[in-house]
C-alpha cells in the first residue's frame, strides 16, 4: 500500500460478500446475481473513481469455502489497481481461505498501519473454531457450524484485538470485519453484540468498523462508534423500500483528524432492476421469520404449483 501524503485522505473501497462460485455453478439456484458479471460491473465502476490507496474485502469471499472459488477470487482480484486485504466470513473456510488467498497480489495481513490509521482485521469467525492438539484454532468438523453462525469472537480473538489496540502508535484505529455487531435482521445475535459491547468502551482509539455479511447496505452507531456495512455482490436489500437492491461497494475516506467519509456506490443498470421484495422475505429479512420457518413456506408454495 503506498502511503498517502501528510494532509490527504487515505481512500479505501470495501468489497464484501463478494461469494465467488465456479464456472457454470448459479448462485442460489438461479435466484441470486451472477457473481462474477458483479465483480466486472464492480470493477469497472471503481476504476471511473478516484485512484484508491487499497481494496479491503469483509469476508464471504468463497460461496462454500471451496479452492476453486478462491481461485476465480484471486483471478478477480488480480485485475484491481489498488492493494488488496482480505479478512474471511462465515461461508469461507479457514484452510482453504489461508491457501487460496495467500497470494502476492493479495494480502491478509491482520495489521495494516498507515499514517495516522492503524486497520485492524479482525475474524469474526473465531469463536466457533476449535483448538487442535496444538492448540492452533481450527474449523469444527462440521461446516454448517460455521456457516450458519452470525458471529462470534471468543476470548483469544477479544484479547488479540485489545492488545494491537494499544500497541499501535497510530491515533487512530479502524475495524474491518465481516459480521457487523448490532446489525438488524438475519445478523441479529445478542451473543455476538454482547461480545462487542464488553470489548468496545476500552478501545478509545477505535473511530468505526466496516462490515458485510447482511446484504443490507447500512450506516449506524453503535455505543457511540459509527458502523458502516456494505453491499454485496450476490443479492442486496432495501428494507426500507421493500425492493432488491444492485450490486456495489463502499468507499471511504479517513482523515489525519480521525474522520471518516464513507458512500454506498451501486451499479444501477438494468440488469438488477429493484424488484419487490415478497411477504415472506421482507419478515425473514427482518428477523421475524427463522430460516426454517421460511423454508417451510417455499416448500408449501412449492407443492402447490
Amino acid at each position: 500500500m503506498t502511503a498517502p501524503t501528510s494532509t490527504s485522505p487515505i481512500r479505501i473501497a470495501q468489497l464484501s460478500d463478494t461469494h465467488f462460485l465456479e464456472d457454470g455453478e448459479l448462485p442460489e439456484g438461479g435466484f441470486a446475481y451472477d457473481t462474477a458479471q458483479a465483480f466486472d460491473a464492480v470493477r469497472d465502476h471503481m476504476v471511473a473513481k478516484a485512484p484508491l490507496d487499497m481494496v479491503v474485502v469483509t469476508g464471504d469471499i468463497a460461496d462454500h469455502g471451496r479452492a476453486a472459488q478462491y481461485q476465480k477470487a484471486a483471478t478477480a482480484f488480480a485485475q484491481l489497481d489498488a492493494p488488496v486485504n482480505v479478512c474471511p466470513g462465515n461461508h469461507d473456510q479457514d484452510a482453504t481461505f489461508t491457501i487460496g488467498m495467500g497470494r502476492p497480489t493479495i494480502g491478509t495481513s491482520r495489521v495494516v498501519e498507515v499514517g495516522d490509521w492503524c486497520f485492524l482485521f479482525v475474524d469474526s469467525n473465531a469463536g466457533v473454531m476449535l483448538p487442535d492438539e496444538t492448540g492452533r484454532l481450527i474449523d469444527p468438523p462440521d461446516y454448517d457450524d460455521r456457516l450458519h453462525r452470525s458471529g462470534a469472537l471468543g476470548p483469544r480473538e477479544s484479547a488479540w484485538i485489545r492488545e494491537m489496540h494499544d500497541a499501535t502508535s497510530a491515533d487512530h484505529v479502524f475495524i474491518w470485519l465481516h459480521h457487523p455487531p448490532a446489525a438488524d435482521g438475519l445478523s441479529r445475535d445478542d451473543a455476538y453484540t454482547d461480545e462487542w459491547r464488553s470489548l468496545l468502551p476500552s478501545l478509545g482509539k477505535v473511530r468505526g468498523m466496516g462490515g458485510g455479511h447482511t446484504h443490507v447496505p447500512a450506516h449506524y452507531d453503535f455505543l457511540g462508534c459509527p458502523v458502516f456495512v456494505s453491499p454485496a455482490f450476490k443479492n442486496n436489500f432495501d428494507l426500507d423500500a421493500g425492493t432488491m437492491l444492485p450490486p456495489g461497494y463502499r468507499t471511504y475516506e479517513f482523515s489525519t483528524d480521525g474522520s471518516i467519509t464513507s458512500q454506498v456506490q451501486l451499479v444501477d443498470d438494468d440488469r438488477w432492476p429493484r424488484h419487490p421484495l415478497g411477504r415472506a422475505v421482507m419478515s425473514l429479512m427482518r428477523g421475524e421469520l427463522t430460516w426454517d420457518q421460511f423454508n417451510e413456506i417455499v416448500a408449501r408454495k412449492k407443492a402447490a404449483l
